[in-house]
């Protein structure tokens, strides 16, 4: 589980981020009676009238390992923007703020060249006054949906991502592919007389929001988990997958 979870100044563990989860959702969603276990293969464990094994993951609305996902192309994104402007300031003296917006589109791929075309079009739109660009100024640089200039000048400006987004239903083959790669690892799990898979939707990372289905979706089969659950966080809200 990766979304970015702070005690104070330090970055919680897996485990810890799993606990703090799933007492949001043990808060939220009625639960058997029993006895909550933290562990590993799997993640929880509800004694009760029966042995209950939960397994936990986030649901990503994309593959991470893939170039084009919001959680690769988000790194990317700032990745460029700040090289952007250590090689436009290599070369200017001017200390202007720039704002990108990313066309999710138009992915991402070579880092250093897109860097350099955004200098280049820091330098020929640098003499222009605040507001947003227009589009005709970058029309050459595919990955890009928005730019606005502060031609204020800050000694510690700093050009910046400001990414639009919109918000999905649930993807339901999305969904059916984080299901099939747990079914496959939790072969090798601590008995349990049933298990269920539930599916964390962390609102605040744009990587995993997504809107739950207002209403069942289509069954999906599963030989293993006997719920699969979807939790989204702060709203509270659980969908209930049928699973047949």
């Amino acid at each position: 589980m990766t979304s970015k979870l702070y005690r104070g100044c330090v970055r919680l563990s897996t485990k810890e981020k799993e606990h703090h989860y799933f007492e949001m959702f043990r808060r939220d969603y009625s639960l058997p009676d029993g006895a909550i276990e933290y562990g590993d293969k799997p993640d929880v464990v509800l004694r009760g009238q029966k042995t209950i094994g939960i397994e936990m993951t986030n649901f990503f609305l994309e593959d991470g390992s893939l170039v084009e996902s919001e959680q690769v192309q988000r790194t990317l994104r700032d990745s460029v923007v700040s090289n952007a402007q250590s090689i436009y300031r290599a070369d200017h003296a001017r200390r202007f703020e720039l704002w990108f917006g990313f066309d999710k589109g138009q992915p991402i791929r070579d880092q250093n060249q897109l860097a350099h075309r955004l200098a280049n079009l820091a330098t020929r739109i640098e003499a222009q006054s605040t507001g947003e660009v227009w589009r005709n100024a970058y029309r050459d640089i595919p990955q890009l949906s928005f730019v606005y200039l502060n031609a204020r000048e800050y000694a510690d400006s700093r050009w910046r991502v400001s990414q639009g987004y919109a918000v999905p239903r649930t993807p339901v083959n999305r969904l059916a592919e984080i299901i099939r790669s747990k079914e496959t690892k939790l072969r090798g799990y601590r008995r349990c007389d049933a298990f269920w898979l539930l599916l964390v939707v962390d609102f605040i990372d744009r990587a995993q929001d997504q809107l739950l289905p207002a209403q069942k979706m289509d069954t999906i089969n599963s030989t293993v988990f006997e719920r699969i659950l979807v939790y989204k966080t702060y709203a509270g809200e659980t969908f209930e997958v049928f699973v047949r």
